[in-house]
């Protein structure tokens, strides 16, 4: 009887557990076949995530979803799995993360934030958080930088974090930081902001430094103006990137001239220090696990030139090496708008903007081979691999 009993044990574990993997490996998306883009590609990742920022006011941001085992562009996946969800994910897609196997997206002009399942895209839960930008995680959190209302051209206003627990979805502390805050990265057990003041006519200079036990700032670093992205190194230090600041001048017709003043770049913050990455320039900038932050940005703003360069800095001794773009593949990129590395290969993808119809997503190796390009939504511009 002992013996039956262990065996009938052994084959219901046997079909819980065939059941849960056929559950893990067949997704309910697995329907949506898009437009193949390139020849299935099995490896690290099943997916690249793709947020489309779309236009503000007009409610078409999307997400998409390259999936790397057919090859296939998968456009408005959101829509496509949510269906009841009438107004789709909402306007003005600002940023996009992945935690613990759930999509996070910052809706800015909808004031709210969501969250997915990364396997299929499906809505969990959506936070109703005033005027969000960014996104960062810790344990138990998320962390989530806002403009708390701040209106252009209006008075000043100072932005905030909210804090999100991740096992309710539900908002439970704030705290007040400089103006129009930006990136937001954990290190440690404190949370940095990136204070932009883009709304000012003079703009914020400072990152605001939280204790994360107490959520209260507890000091702030003096960095450049206008800043930006925020990235970890994992090892006690933040890289912030500045927008730089431009001036403007008019010409004997009349016509507005900009020239900048000082350039975009990249600092690293350690303890109470800022020191700038020298030679670098940050349109766009994304922090790999390989232990590289990989940047986009134009090496002549000053002279008002045009040269994209790749930068890949490295988090471990602070080396910088830097490859033009023109004269690759990757000088097809009309307007860079967003890049995400590929730990591992290094293949790079590059979201590229055109301001009047949908973008592209292009996947190049790490030497600027084209291997595939796809039509996204309008803006793309954050993307994560899952």
């Amino acid at each position: 009887m002992k013996k039956c009993a262990l065996l009938v044990f052994s084959m219901v574990v046997l079909a819980v557990a065939a059941g849960c993997q056929k559950s893990e490996t067949t997704s309910r998306d697995a329907d949506l076949a898009g437009v193949n883009v390139a020849v299935g590609e099995k490896g690290l990742f099943a997916k690249l995530f793709v947020l489309n920022e779309g236009n503000f006011q007009k409610n078409n941001s999307t997400l998409d979803f390259f999936r790397f085992s057919d090859g296939n562009y998968v456009s408005d996946a959101f829509g496509s799995m949510n269906p009841a969800v009438v107004q789709g994910i909402g306007d003005t897609g600002n940023d996009l993360a992945l935690n613990e196997g759930k999509l996070w997206l910052v809706m800015n002009g909808s004031g709210y934030v969501h969250v997915l399942d990364a396997f299929d895209e499906t809505l969990i839960a959506s936070i109703a958080v005033p005027d969000p930008r960014y996104i960062a995680f810790d344990k138990y959190y998320a962390y989530v930088s806002s403009y708390a209302g701040a209106i252009y051209g209006g008075d000043e206003v100072k932005g905030k974090v909210y804090r999100i627990s991740l096992s309710t979805y539900k908002v439970d502390g704030e705290v007040e930081v400089g103006c129009q805050p930006e990136g937001v990265a954990v290190s440690g057990n404190k949370l940095y902001v990136a204070n932009s003041g883009g709304y000012n006519y003079i703009h914020e200079n400072t990152v605001s430094v939280i204790d994360l036990a107490s959520f209260k700032v507890s000091s702030s670093v003096t960095t450049a103006s206008n800043l930006h992205y925020m990235a970890s190194d994992g090892q006690g230090a933040v890289y912030v990137s500045s927008y730089g600041e431009s001036t403007w001048s008019q010409d004997a017709d009349g016509n507005w001239i900009q020239s900048m003043s000082e350039p975009m770049g990249l600092y690293k913050i350690s303890g109470a220090s800022s020191s700038q990455v020298k030679d670098v320039h940050v349109s766009c900038m994304t922090m790999c696990s390989d232990g590289y932050i990989y940047a986009i940005g134009n090496a002549e703003e000053l002279t008002g030139g045009y040269s994209n360069m790749l930068y890949k800095v490295s988090v471990k001794d602070g080396s910088v090496s830097s490859k033009a773009i023109s004269g690759t593949d990757a000088a097809k990129v009309g307007n860079p708008y967003g890049i995400c590395v590929a730990p591992g290969t290094g293949d790079i993808y590059i979201a590229d903007a055109d301001y009047t119809g949908p973008g592209k997503v292009w996947c190049f190796t790490k030497d600027f081979k084209e291997k595939w390009s796809a039509v996204a939504g309008m803006l793309p511009a954050h993307m994560v691999l899952y």
